[in-house]
């Protein structure tokens, strides 16, 4: 187990192993690199060539956005740690070691933190939001965007439709933690730090007019039953550029009849089934 001191009370950070996000290598390793390096064009490329089969990918531009939609596992690791476990982590990129794995035929990212290292968080509310300006403009203007920016350079896609990948997973991803959590002031800790990174972190942090976390959720009829809604995607995941792959349900590019179409057809076939 990984526990880190650091002025008070020693925390558990095993609960990060959920996000791949840890101190020690992952299983079945079949490509390492430092995320530092990931800035130079030919090792974005090298990376993103690898990547690629294992994610069976049909062109650059999925490989990107998987590789993308991926690394939002580490900005999830650090809102939890942030929101749950009162710290922030060291996820500069001379830190992190991204790890490409494959076993038993699927494969994913891990990423292996070579320092670990912990702050906890401030207690009164004006070093709090002070604290969390720092560690989110550390984090996105120092890690996220300059990584981004090298994998659009380098796929080609609009880095709009990259960052547009990461406020549909932390609006789930944090509701799910607000479910779980053991009393409210835990699910108020939890919907405050969040709210600070949607309304209140400029966004030239990550060098766009707009911070893209701050989008106006859009909802959607569920596709068997109708008594449910679910979340649109802010971003084409690129699903369809994989083996097999097609336009998924909620994504903002398919038209809404085409989604009518398949909650039919669903729903159609649910009705028939024994």
């Amino acid at each position: 187990m990984v526990y880190i001191e650091k002025g008070v009370a020693a925390v558990n950070f095993d609960s990060l192993h959920k996000f791949n996000v840890g101190p020690s290598d992952a299983d079945k390793v079949v490509y390492v690199i430092p995320a530092s390096r990931l800035l130079e064009p030919e090792e974005m490329e090298r990376l993103l060539e690898v990547y690629r089969p294992l994610m069976k990918g049909l062109d650059r531009i999925a490989a990107a956005t998987y590789f993308c939609n991926q690394f939002a596992n580490v900005g999830l690791a650090l809102q939890y740690a942030i929101s749950v476990l009162g710290r922030s982590i060291d996820l500069s990129l001379n830190n992190i070691s991204v790890q490409l794995f494959a076993q038993e035929g699927k494969s994913g990212i891990a990423y292996k933190l070579d320092r670990w290292s912990a702050q906890a968080a401030p207690i009164g509310l004006a070093e709090h939001r002070s604290w969390l300006e720092d560690v989110y403009a550390g984090f996105y203007g120092g890690t996220v965007k300059p990584l981004y920016e090298s994998v659009s350079n380098v796929s080609g896609i609009d880095i709009g439709q990259l960052w547009g990948l990461l406020p549909t997973r932390f609006n789930f991803m944090t509701e799910q933690w607000m479910l779980a959590a053991a009393n409210e002031r835990e699910r108020a800790a939890i919907a405050d730090d969040y709210s600070f990174l949607v309304k209140e972190l400029p966004a030239s942090v990550f060098g766009r007019v707009i911070n893209p976390f701050d989008v106006i959720i859009r909802w959607v009829e569920d596709l068997k039953d109708p008594c449910k809604q679910l979340r649109m995607k802010n971003s084409c995941c690129q699903y369809y550029r994989t083996e097999g792959g097609y336009y998924c349900y909620t994504c903002p590019r398919i038209k809404e009849s085409e989604r009518e179409e398949r909650r039919l057809q669903a729903r159609a076939a649910v009705a028939v089934s024994p």
